[in-house]
């Protein structure tokens, strides 16, 4: 069976564990990219700290050993000098390298992997992708006036989307053990309401935004749609 004619739930799933599985893999890339990084750093860090002195010494040392030199041999021992002060000045400014930022994605888990469908949080995962779908296809119409709490909005479910998706996947996984767990399965659900009641806000948003003479109307689905993404924060 081809995942064409797979049930639409089954189809759901398989996307989601790929996407899921390709976001695991990425984020491996990334940490591993970012550790090697960090100890190349370090070893040059440590190099510089063991190389500074002697060079310095030896720059130092050139020039004055070029003082009382003349033709070729002063010559050379100001080259010298002048090498041993760029190598000194190479290894000051590896010193005194700020540390590497923190990667975006630090402390950010990866996409959590979908629940079984027969799981009783599964119903939860569809309807999510039913608001994230709707809200990608609503807020690019949201009027210039609107865009900023737009985008504050498509933050605030961006960022509930992926904390009720990891609380989907903690139930499904405790479910064959102890059964549905009501502790995990009514914050999720009230998550899920509250997201469909932001994609709402949304719509509304997209409606005022079609009549530039409903100012009051805007500010209202625009003060309507920033209260609710404020609640999706302190929802998790």
């Amino acid at each position: 069976m081809t995942i064409d004619r797979l049930p639409p739930d089954r189809q759901l799933a398989k996307r989601l564990a790929r996407e899921a599985r390709v976001a695991a893999k990425g984020r491996l890339r990334a940490e591993q990219v970012y550790a090697r990084t960090v100890r190349r750093r370090a070893k040059k860090a440590a190099r510089a700290r063991r190389e500074l002195p002697v060079e310095l010494v030896l720059a130092g040392g050139a020039g004055l050993a070029s003082l009382p030199l003349e033709g070729t041999l002063g010559v050379l021992a100001v080259v010298g000098s002048g090498v041993f002060a760029v190598r000194a000045l190479r290894s000051v400014s590896r010193l005194r390298r700020p540390a590497l930022p923190q990667p975006p994605w630090h402390g950010e888990p990866p996409i959590a992997p979908p629940p079984p469908v027969g799981s009783v949080a599964f119903p939860a995962i569809r309807r999510l992708e039913t608001v994230r779908e709707e809200l990608r296809r609503l807020l690019p119409m949201v009027c210039p006036g609107g865009r900023h709490v737009a985008q504050q909005a498509w933050a605030a479910a961006g960022e509930a989307d992926a904390a009720l998706r990891w609380q989907a996947a903690r139930l499904a996984a405790v479910e064959p053990h102890r059964g549905a767990d009501d502790a995990l399965l009514r914050p999720l659900y009230d998550g899920v309401v509250a997201q469909e009641l932001l994609l709402g806000a949304v719509a509304e948003l997209v409606v005022a935004s079609a009549d530039p003479l409903a100012g009051d109307r805007l500010q209202d689905a625009t003060d309507a749609v920033n209260g609710l993404a404020q609640g999706l924060r302190e929802l998790r």
